[in-house]
C-alpha cells in the first residue's frame, strides 16, 4: 500500500490520527497497509475521500476492475432500515420520551422522525464502523434531542434520551425483517 504510505509520509500525519480520521482501529489501518489486510468498500471510499483522490481505487485494490457508483451505494445503504418498522417501535417509543407532551400533529412524529432516523444512519455508515444497535442509536440520538428540544417535555427527559435511543434500537431489531 505503498500509495498510502506515501501520503501520510507526504501530509505529515501518523497513522493513528489518519485511522481516527477515517473512523477505522489504527491496527486495521497498520494490517492495511502493510498489505495483510484489504479495506471493505466503505474503509476504500474513506481513505479516497480523506485523501482526495491521492490514494485511488486501484491503489487499495490493484487489478481488480470497480466502478464507484455513489448513488447506487446510497440507495442500497438506505434499504438498511425498514422505516415502515422503525415508524411502529417509534409510535411506542416516543410518548413516553416525551412525557406524554402533545402538539397538534404529533401523530406524524414517528413517521417523520424514522425518515429522519433513516437518512441519519445512511448519512453516518461511512463515518462509523458501529453496527447494529450502536449505529442505530447513533442516528437515534440527534433526532431524539431535536424532538425533545422542540416539545414541551420536562427537562428531565433530554438525559434520558439514551435510554430511550437504545430501547427504541433494540425493539427495532427484534421486530424488522431482515435487510440485505
Amino acid at each position: 500500500m505503498q500509495a498510502l504510505k506515501d501520503y501520510l509520509s507526504a501530509s505529515g500525519v501518523s497513522i493513528d490520527a489518519f485511522a481516527r480520521l477515517i473512523a477505522v482501529d489504527a491496527e486495521e489501518l497498520r494490517r492495511v497497509i502493510a498489505g495483510e489486510a484489504a479495506p471493505d468498500r466503505r474503509v476504500a471510499q474513506r481513505i479516497i475521500d480523506m485523501t482526495q483522490g491521492a490514494v485511488s481505487v486501484d491503489d487499495l485494490a490493484p487489478g481488480e476492475v470497480r466502478v464507484a457508483d455513489l448513488n447506487a451505494r446510497a440507495a442500497a445503504a438506505s434499504l438498511e432500515i425498514d422505516q415502515e418498522a422503525l415508524t411502529r417501535v417509534l409510535a411506542d417509543v416516543l410518548p413516553a420520551l416525551v412525557g406524554g407532551a402533545q402538539r397538534k400533529g404529533d401523530e406524524h412524529l414517528p413517521r417523520i422522525a424514522a425518515d429522519a432516523v433513516a437518512n441519519a444512519y445512511v448519512a453516518i455508515s461511512t463515518v462509523t464502523t458501529r453496527r447494529n444497535a450502536d449505529r442505530l442509536v447513533q442516528a437515534l440520538l440527534p433526532v431524539f434531542s431535536e424532538i425533545l428540544a422542540e416539545t414541551p417535555a420536562p427537562a428531565s427527559r433530554r438525559a434520558e434520551a439514551l435510554p430511550f435511543a437504545r430501547e427504541a434500537a433494540e425493539r427495532y431489531l427484534r421486530t424488522a425483517p431482515p435487510r440485505r
